[in-house]
């Protein structure tokens, strides 16, 4: 398999849709009719009770992060597709845009925060790990998911290159390449919760 074929496959795995499938099954209805309408983990764990919340982002979230961690670990063996450390990258990003611009869901999709981690623990580990404790601490003080995906991005790209800098722009320039990519895709798919959050201050201000 030609690493076009093996990005296409990828790009169609990542284009499936899990939150909107386990919803549909579950409750059925269309995730696309709730809150943000977004059908990544977060939006579509909103429609389950409590109880049952928490649960269900962790299986939609983990299903989301293998669709960026299965292309980027094990395609390229797995097809025998050739190449040097930029192959399982852009295989993992093929992932990634699937998510975001799924050709199920006429080119519309989730965020890609799940793909891209999935993408980034099969070849950007220890980043990865930085990147999500990042996270965790955004999280915890902002209590704002959206702010702690974005710490994600940021985190990721300045830890790709500063943990190993002599390889950053050499040997593993398609990891650093990706992760600046990401950060500032992230930004971008999480555009509407920044106007919404710029909305709310600047009417907070002129109260």
């Amino acid at each position: 398999m030609t690493l076009i074929a093996g990005c296409l496959v990828a790009y169609l795995i990542g284009g499936v849709p899990f939150g909107l499938v386990l919803v549909r099954l579950f409750l059925g209805i269309d995730i696309r009719g709730i809150g943000s309408g977004n059908v990544g983990a977060t939006n579509a764990s909103r429609a389950f009770s409590k109880r049952t919340r928490l649960p269900v982002f962790l299986l939609i979230y983990l299903l989301d992060f293998a669709k960026g961690f299965v292309p980027a670990m094990w395609f390229a063996a797995w097809f025998g597709i050739d190449g040097g450390a930029e192959v399982p990258v852009l295989l993992g990003a093929s992932a990634v845009i699937g998510h975001c611009a799924s050709p199920f869901l006429k080119f519309r999709g989730g965020k890609g925060v799940a793909t891209t981690t999935g993408l980034f623990a099969a070849v950007e580990l220890y980043p990865l790990l930085i990147a999500l404790a990042a996270f965790g601490v955004v999280l915890g003080i902002t209590r704002q998911v959206y702010l702690g995906s974005l710490a994600i991005g940021l985190t990721l790209a300045i830890a790709v290159i500063a943990l190993e800098p002599s390889t950053a722009f050499t040997d593993r320039i398609a990891a650093t390449i990706a992760a600046l990519a990401a950060a500032l895709f992230l930004f971008w798919t999480h555009r509407s919760n920044i106007k919404k959050a710029m909305q709310k201050r600047a009417s907070g201000a002129a109260a």
